[in-house]
Protein backbone atom coordinates (compact mmCIF):
# COMPACT_ATOMS: atom_id res chain seq x y z
CA UNK A 1 0.00 0.00 0.00
CA UNK A 2 1.03 3.60 -1.03
CA UNK A 3 1.58 5.87 2.24
CA UNK A 4 2.96 9.10 3.53
CA UNK A 5 3.41 11.05 6.71
CA UNK A 6 1.39 14.20 7.31
CA UNK A 7 3.20 16.85 5.70
CA UNK A 8 2.71 19.06 9.12
CA UNK A 9 4.63 16.13 11.23
CA UNK A 10 7.42 15.91 8.17
CA UNK A 11 7.47 19.84 8.62
CA UNK A 12 7.89 19.29 12.52
CA UNK A 13 10.55 17.11 12.16
CA UNK A 14 12.75 19.20 9.87
CA UNK A 15 12.53 21.78 12.27
CA UNK A 16 13.44 19.73 15.01
CA UNK A 17 16.50 18.27 13.34
CA UNK A 18 17.59 21.53 12.41
CA UNK A 19 17.45 22.43 16.00
CA UNK A 20 19.16 18.97 17.23
CA UNK A 21 21.19 17.86 13.97
CA UNK A 22 22.94 15.25 16.02
CA UNK A 23 20.36 13.96 17.80
CA UNK A 24 19.58 10.52 18.00
CA UNK A 25 16.51 9.16 15.65
CA UNK A 26 16.70 5.66 17.67
CA UNK A 27 13.46 6.09 18.66
CA UNK A 28 11.67 8.12 15.86
CA UNK A 29 8.70 6.44 14.40
CA UNK A 30 6.39 7.00 11.63
CA UNK A 31 4.28 3.83 10.02
CA UNK A 32 4.09 1.21 12.40
CA UNK A 33 5.00 -2.30 12.69
CA UNK A 34 2.67 -5.31 13.00
CA UNK A 35 2.01 -4.38 16.61
CA UNK A 36 0.96 -1.41 15.72
CA UNK A 37 -1.18 -2.86 12.47
CA UNK A 38 -2.87 -4.74 14.56
CA UNK A 39 -4.47 -2.38 16.68
CA UNK A 40 -6.42 0.88 16.22
CA UNK A 41 -3.11 3.10 16.08
CA UNK A 42 -2.47 6.69 14.32
CA UNK A 43 0.80 5.40 13.30
CA UNK A 44 -1.45 2.97 10.58
CA UNK A 45 -1.95 4.72 7.42
CA UNK A 46 -5.80 5.32 7.92
CA UNK A 47 -6.61 8.70 7.00
CA UNK A 48 -7.07 9.96 3.34
CA UNK A 49 -5.19 8.48 0.69
CA UNK A 50 -2.76 6.47 3.25
CA UNK A 51 -1.96 9.09 5.75
CA UNK A 52 -0.19 8.65 8.59
CA UNK A 53 -1.17 11.24 11.40
CA UNK A 54 1.64 10.65 13.71
CA UNK A 55 4.78 10.84 14.38
CA UNK A 56 7.35 9.72 17.36
CA UNK A 57 10.48 11.79 18.28
CA UNK A 58 13.50 10.13 20.74
CA UNK A 59 14.44 11.95 24.24
CA UNK A 60 17.77 12.78 23.66
CA UNK A 61 18.58 15.59 25.99
CA UNK A 62 22.19 14.91 25.28
CA UNK A 63 22.23 15.39 21.35
CA UNK A 64 19.68 18.73 22.17
CA UNK A 65 16.39 17.50 22.11
CA UNK A 66 14.53 16.97 25.26
CA UNK A 67 11.34 14.83 25.27
CA UNK A 68 10.14 16.93 28.05
CA UNK A 69 10.63 20.14 26.68
CA UNK A 70 9.04 18.83 23.65
CA UNK A 71 6.14 17.52 25.37
CA UNK A 72 5.88 20.90 27.17
CA UNK A 73 6.06 23.30 24.40
CA UNK A 74 3.33 21.50 22.00
CA UNK A 75 1.08 22.09 24.97
CA UNK A 76 1.78 24.87 25.70
CA UNK A 77 1.31 26.81 22.18
CA UNK A 78 -1.95 24.50 21.50
CA UNK A 79 -1.67 24.18 17.95
CA UNK A 80 -4.85 23.49 16.71
CA UNK A 81 -3.45 20.61 14.39
CA UNK A 82 -2.65 18.51 17.92
CA UNK A 83 -4.62 15.68 17.86
CA UNK A 84 -3.30 14.06 21.24
CA UNK A 85 0.54 13.82 22.80
CA UNK A 86 2.19 11.34 24.99
CA UNK A 87 4.83 11.41 26.65
CA UNK A 88 6.33 9.67 30.09
CA UNK A 89 3.26 7.70 30.89
CA UNK A 90 1.07 10.39 30.40
CA UNK A 91 -1.39 11.80 27.69
CA UNK A 92 -3.22 14.97 26.67
CA UNK A 93 -6.05 15.04 24.43
CA UNK A 94 -6.21 18.35 22.50
CA UNK A 95 -10.10 17.17 21.02
CA UNK A 96 -13.60 18.39 22.96
CA UNK A 97 -13.13 15.63 25.25
CA UNK A 98 -13.42 15.47 29.29
CA UNK A 99 -10.72 17.91 30.15
CA UNK A 100 -8.97 18.73 26.82
CA UNK A 101 -5.20 20.28 27.00
CA UNK A 102 -5.07 19.03 30.45
CA UNK A 103 -2.16 15.97 31.12
CA UNK A 104 -3.99 12.52 32.08
CA UNK A 105 -2.21 9.57 33.24
CA UNK A 106 -1.61 6.73 29.97
CA UNK A 107 -1.07 3.07 30.81
CA UNK A 108 -0.99 1.57 27.38
CA UNK A 109 1.74 -0.92 26.88
CA UNK A 110 4.50 1.42 25.71
CA UNK A 111 5.07 4.32 28.45
CA UNK A 112 6.53 6.47 25.99
CA UNK A 113 9.94 7.11 28.21
CA UNK A 114 12.08 7.21 25.07
CA UNK A 115 10.66 9.31 22.39
CA UNK A 116 7.24 11.40 22.26
CA UNK A 117 4.38 10.90 20.60
CA UNK A 118 2.68 13.36 18.16
CA UNK A 119 -0.76 12.44 16.87
CA UNK A 120 -2.54 15.11 14.74
CA UNK A 121 -6.25 15.99 13.42
CA UNK A 122 -7.70 13.42 10.74
CA UNK A 123 -8.64 15.84 8.80
CA UNK A 124 -6.63 18.38 6.69
CA UNK A 125 -4.75 20.34 8.69
CA UNK A 126 -2.77 17.19 9.07
CA UNK A 127 -1.53 18.96 6.04
CA UNK A 128 -0.73 22.44 6.84
CA UNK A 129 2.56 23.02 6.54
CA UNK A 130 3.10 25.89 8.57
CA UNK A 131 5.94 26.17 10.79
CA UNK A 132 5.39 24.93 14.90
CA UNK A 133 5.78 27.24 17.44
CA UNK A 134 8.90 25.87 19.00
CA UNK A 135 9.45 29.31 21.71
CA UNK A 136 8.08 32.29 22.47
CA UNK A 137 8.56 35.74 20.13
CA UNK A 138 10.93 37.78 21.56
CA UNK A 139 9.88 41.07 22.44
CA UNK A 140 12.50 43.68 22.49
CA UNK A 141 12.10 45.94 25.87
CA UNK A 142 10.89 49.26 25.61
CA UNK A 143 12.76 52.13 25.21
CA UNK A 144 13.49 53.53 28.20
CA UNK A 145 12.03 56.58 29.28
CA UNK A 146 14.69 59.75 30.15
CA UNK A 147 14.19 62.44 32.64
CA UNK A 148 15.85 64.95 34.36
CA UNK A 149 18.45 63.39 37.15
CA UNK A 150 19.37 60.32 34.88
CA UNK A 151 22.98 59.01 33.87
CA UNK A 152 22.35 56.52 30.74
CA UNK A 153 24.04 56.02 27.53
CA UNK A 154 20.64 56.88 25.78
CA UNK A 155 21.07 60.61 27.73
CA UNK A 156 24.39 61.08 25.43
CA UNK A 157 22.26 59.96 22.53
CA UNK A 158 19.77 62.31 23.40
CA UNK A 159 22.03 65.44 23.28
CA UNK A 160 23.81 64.22 20.36
CA UNK A 161 20.73 64.61 18.72
CA UNK A 162 19.35 67.78 19.78
CA UNK A 163 23.34 69.22 19.14
CA UNK A 164 23.50 67.88 15.75
CA UNK A 165 20.18 68.13 14.52
CA UNK A 166 19.51 71.32 16.20
CA UNK A 167 22.11 73.43 16.33
CA UNK A 168 19.89 76.03 18.35
CA UNK A 169 20.24 73.82 21.41
CA UNK A 170 24.21 73.36 20.67
CA UNK A 171 24.74 75.70 23.24
CA UNK A 172 22.37 74.63 26.25
CA UNK A 173 23.03 70.85 26.15
CA UNK A 174 26.89 69.36 26.79
CA UNK A 175 27.69 66.06 25.26
CA UNK A 176 27.49 63.58 28.52
CA UNK A 177 25.90 60.59 29.92
CA UNK A 178 23.98 63.08 32.70
CA UNK A 179 20.74 63.96 32.29
CA UNK A 180 20.54 67.84 33.89
CA UNK A 181 19.47 71.41 33.79
CA UNK A 182 20.74 72.50 30.34
CA UNK A 183 19.65 68.87 28.99
CA UNK A 184 16.05 69.73 30.10
CA UNK A 185 15.20 73.13 29.01
CA UNK A 186 16.56 71.78 25.66
CA UNK A 187 14.04 69.05 25.65
CA UNK A 188 11.16 71.15 27.04
CA UNK A 189 12.17 74.22 24.06
CA UNK A 190 12.03 70.95 21.44
CA UNK A 191 8.58 69.53 22.67
CA UNK A 192 7.54 73.30 22.41
CA UNK A 193 8.32 73.77 19.08
CA UNK A 194 6.85 70.56 18.50
CA UNK A 195 3.59 70.47 19.52
CA UNK A 196 4.36 68.15 22.32
CA UNK A 197 3.15 67.91 26.09
CA UNK A 198 6.06 70.04 27.49
CA UNK A 199 7.11 68.01 30.64
CA UNK A 200 11.22 67.39 30.44
CA UNK A 201 10.52 63.97 29.53
CA UNK A 202 11.65 62.00 26.73
CA UNK A 203 9.03 59.32 26.48
CA UNK A 204 7.74 57.52 23.71
CA UNK A 205 6.06 60.76 21.57
CA UNK A 206 9.43 62.77 22.44
CA UNK A 207 11.75 59.83 21.20
CA UNK A 208 9.38 59.51 17.91
CA UNK A 209 9.33 63.20 16.84
CA UNK A 210 13.40 63.03 17.52
CA UNK A 211 13.93 60.13 15.81
CA UNK A 212 15.30 57.88 18.57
Amino acid sequence: MTWRVARSLDVLLGQLNAKAPNRSKVSDGSIGDAAHQARDSDHNPWYGPGIVTARDFTHDPAGGLDGQWLADTLARFRDPRIKYIIWNRRILDARPLLDPWTWQPYSGINPHTRHVHLSVMDNPTCDDTRAWTLAAPVTPPAPLTLRYGMHHPDVLRLQSILTTQYPLYAHWSPITDYFGDKTLAAVKEFQRRSGLAVDGVVGAMTRKALGM
